[in-house]
């Protein structure tokens, strides 16, 4: 493969090999009538429509392209803890009650998902084996620590790992502490994403792939979907792009950045190399100032995961910082072959948390992960459609809430280079640091 290759973030992700089929599903061309319109037939327009159409609504989801083209279909498809931020961080930022909702979220959400995919017996390769995040310094460490103490106040046991034990369960001595969340895994994304529309076809949803909504007017006391060759007309409306968001809806897109993920993918590695690498099947990240994940796929191939690029075409030189960074922890992998390249977006918002908006009466919106899409797009999915059956937002994890907009977001690319610039600074000081 030439170095100048381009490299498209759908079609040469691993997942697109493995995953199982995807449900049948038209175009729309027709005026349809239904309760409630979902823009968004990934994760969390799924989720949103499986809880809706079980609830006895009738559910349009339609989407620009196919089920799970975007993040949905492209991550690295590990379930971990739902939030960036630390119990105390939740109830400090949103009170006491709400708060300890969030929190409860956050602590069950890895449970939560494998729960669901038993239920509705979705194939996705589904792993419960646990995730660890390896300290590379002192003050890594030391927030490991601070955080296992906060979550154990509200039942959650995150163990601390110490050398041998991380060198035990990750096959590198290159840390000498770590933390392993127990419930958390991973699972093919891509599969996951059209079994959930799959199981909520069989309940009753409607989804139109290949269906760029253009236009979202108001009709009366009710809302009017137009798509170049038909129209849905609704009750309610959720917005679900998250980091594809365009500008259906007025300011929309001005909450969240939309960052570049990369992962690539190892050929079947030998079972010596297994043993010697992850030999747990835990998912696992090096936690630096920009994040550095590691998983398995179903056949034995290691993936990896880190920031790419701010355009959503991508090269083989895109990769190299990356495979220096995997060799450099796991030196055993100097020789194995890398089969697969591929990326996408991840939406970073300003307070790095998710939200649930309604920016007009009628129109929800639901997004930015922050890059633990698998998790949070499944439960705030769910949350969305709860306020959409009328829930009181005192009875819901995630309330509806205003989020902040993007100053000069159309130069939002110059300040993320600008900040991976200076995290890779940071991360050279803090490799001077190490524990």
């Amino acid at each position: 493969m030439s170095e100048t290759f381009p490299i498209d973030g759908s079609r040469d992700a691993l997942w697109m090999q493995t995953a199982v089929a995807a449900p049948k599903t038209e175009t729309l061309s027709t005026a349809e009538d239904c309760e409630v319109a979902i823009v968004g037939a990934g994760l969390t327009g799924l989720n949103a429509a499986l809880l809706l159409a079980k609830a006895g609504k009738s559910v349009c989801v339609l989407d620009a392209k196919s089920i799970g083209f975007g993040a949905s279909g492209r991550s690295g498809g590990q379930v971990n803890l739902g939030l960036n931020l630390g119990p105390a961080a939740l109830i400090e930022k949103f009170g006491l009650d709400q708060g300890e909702r969030m929190i409860d979220a956050v602590v069950n959400t890895p449970d939560r998902v494998f729960t669901l995919i038993n239920k509705h017996e979705l194939r996705c390769d589904a792993v419960q084996a646990g995730w660890i995040q390896g300290a590379i310094n002192k003050r890594v460490s030391a927030e490991q620590k601070s955080l296992a103490a906060e979550y154990a106040q509200h039942g959650c046991e995150l163990e601390l790992l110490d050398k041998a034990s991380m060198r035990h369960r990750t096959g590198t001595n290159l840390y000498s502490s770590g933390l392993l969340s127990p419930s958390a895994g991973f699972l093919q994304p891509l599969s996951y994403t059209r079994e959930l529309a799959r199981v909520a076809q069989e309940n009753g949803a409607k989804i139109f792939t290949y269906s760029l909504v253009e236009q979202l007017v108001k009709d009366r006391d009710r809302w009017l979907l137009k798509t170049a060759n038909g129209t849905v007309r609704c009750n309610k409306v959720l917005l679900c792009g998250n980091g594809y968001t365009d500008n259906l809806q007025k300011g929309l897109a001005e909450t969240v950045v939309p960052v570049r993920s990369i992962l690539m993918a190892t050929a079947p590695l030998s079972t010596e190399l297994r043993q010697s690498v992850l030999p747990k099947q835990v998912s696992f990240v090096d936690k630096r100032r920009l994040i550095l994940y590691f998983r398995y796929d179903r056949d034995g191939r290691l993936c990896a995961g880190y920031h790419g690029p701010m355009r959503d075409s991508f090269r083989l030189q895109d990769y190299v910082l990356l495979k220096e960074k995997v060799t450099a922890i796991f030196p055993q992998l100097k020789d194995c072959i890398w089969e697969r390249h591929w990326g996408g977006r991840i939406a970073i918002t300003k307070n790095a948390l998710p939200f649930i908006g309604e920016p007009l009466p009628g129109v929800i919106s639901c997004m930015g992960y922050n890059g633990r899409g698998v998790g949070m797009g499944t439960l705030m999915g769910q949350a969305a459609a709860q306020h959409a059956l009328g829930m009181e937002n005192s009875d819901i994890a995630f309330p509806i809430c205003e989020p902040s907009r993007f100053m000069l977001h159309r130069f939002h690319a110059l300040g993320v280079n600008a900040s991976i610039r200076w995290f890779e600074l940071q991360e050279y000081v803090d490799s001077l640091q190490r524990s």
